[in-house]
């Protein structure tokens, strides 16, 4: 039992951390406050439309169930790793909002100016890496799961 509440723990910040960005972002954007600035989302918005609930659900559950076939087929350190490195992004992403919104988070804007993509693509996944750890509470095995 212990193993499933793994999956979920980490599915639930995922899905709390997209929730959060998404929100905001969508406000933001809408409201012209500010603009996106991940590519690949860009990308998608021109094929699906701005804010479509479609692209959503599908990321959404494109992402639970990598994760947890990862999780009970291939590797746990994997099926963990993917959804906490993608909540530490959607958490950058929605942090990168808070300085329109609030006066005292000009810091952050600071830095998403200083290092841009970086933080999405190099500290999330090392983050999600070492949430990955501790919830495996210090086994740190990469081994494939035995399945005989």
């Amino acid at each position: 039992m212990l193993r499933n509440k793994q999956i979920i723990f980490a599915s639930l910040f995922y899905l709390i951390a997209f929730v959060m960005d998404t929100v905001v972002t969508s406000h933001g954007v809408a409201s012209g406050r500010g603009s996106e600035g991940d590519p690949l989302v860009l990308f998608l918005w021109s094929i699906f439309g701005f804010d479509s609930l479609f692209l959503k659900i599908i990321y959404v559950t494109s992402v639970f169930a990598i994760s947890h076939l990862l999780y009970k087929k291939l590797s746990r350190f994997l099926g963990l790793w993917i959804p906490f490195s993608l909540g530490i992004g959607h958490l950058l992403g929605f942090s990168t909002w808070l300085p329109l919104y609030f006066n005292g988070f000009t810091w952050i804007a600071e830095l998403n100016r200083a290092y841009g993509t970086y933080g999405i693509f190099v500290v999330a996944p090392i983050l999600g890496f070492f949430l990955a750890v501790l919830s495996r509470r210090g086994k740190t095995s990469f081994r494939p799961i035995n399945t005989s």
